[in-house]
């Protein structure tokens, strides 16, 4: 009976916690619409790795290139697609001057794919400040210009945002809400914020954006050309080498189709969930 009592108490206690923790973050998280927009400012490379994404680049690329900020390039790259991407974002080109569409070299040997399409683009990018998003984001016309009076007013070298993720069906629905809600109310910002927890930070590659110069100093997408998930490991970086890093809520303005179907939100979710543990399997299962 007082085993049964002290396991219901832990039980209890743990569950406070969470609530408590998903409490504070709500607080914190604040809306980057929230914030003046800012139409005119600093150069921004958008960057776009893309490979087989023909049901969802031109709606990428067509939100982005909408933008109401001024001073943007937006550089795509195909990563050997197999369908009918690259066709479609030769033809955007003839559209726009502030697109560029380039081909992704071969894999050198002990990099990850993304990782590599990630690299090649910042290679290729002029922009004082780099926004690395997905292909199968879309986003409302003041999402860069919000984002970058954010950036210029919080003195941040990463800003991630959490985004609208869209669900078309049953598994999806029961699967990504939980994914968002579960990392939510186990990682404590206010925590994450300060300076004593080196590893606890984290970010979103639906959405980063960085100073460059920031981006750099930390070796870029090839300090991790290898980790299993490049956002959070970079976001680590960012925090070790004592630079500032914030999540910011982008519900409102960027929306993504993450995954198709049940059988991909759920391995999706397992990569990303024992990622923010660094693959530690006994504190992972616990939080679970």
């Amino acid at each position: 009976m007082t085993s049964l009592l002290s396991q219901s108490i832990s039980v209890a206690l743990f569950l406070g916690m969470m609530f408590l923790i998903s409490v504070s973050n709500a607080i914190l998280m604040k809306k980057i619409s929230r914030f003046e927009r800012v139409l005119h400012g600093p150069l921004v490379s958008v960057l776009i790795p893309a490979r087989n994404e023909e049901k969802n680049i031109s709606r990428c690329v067509y939100s982005l290139l909408n933008q109401d900020y001024r001073n943007l390039e937006l550089i795509v790259l195909d990563d050997s697609s197999s369908d009918a991407t690259l066709q479609i974002l030769e033809s955007m080109r003839s559209e726009f001057n502030n697109l560029r569409v380039i081909k992704g070299e071969a894999l050198p040997e002990g990099w990850l794919g993304k990782h590599w399409a990630c690299h090649q683009l910042a290679r290729e990018a002029k922009g004082e400040i780099l926004l690395f998003t997905d292909a199968d984001t879309v986003h409302a016309s003041p999402t860069i210009s919000h984002a970058v009076s954010v950036m210029i007013r919080e003195k941040t070298d990463l800003l991630t945002a959490v985004v609208k993720e869209k669900t078309d069906t049953l598994g999806e629905l029961i699967t990504i809400p939980f994914m968002i809600h579960s990392v939510f109310s186990i990682f404590p910002l206010i925590i994450a914020y300060g300076k004593r927890c080196k590893s606890l930070a984290a970010a979103s590659g639906q959405f980063m954006m960085f100073r460059r110069l920031s981006y750099l100093s930390i070796g870029g997408h090839e300090a991790v050309k290898d980790h299993g998930v490049d956002d959070i490991s970079l976001g680590r970086l960012i925090k070790k080498a004592g630079m500032k890093w914030r999540l910011y809520d982008a519900s409102d303005l960027v929306e993504c189709k993450m995954y198709d179907g049940f059988k991909a939100a759920y391995l999706g979710f397992l990569k990303n969930y024992f990622s923010l543990f660094d693959y530690r399997i006994v504190p992972a299962a616990f939080v679970w």
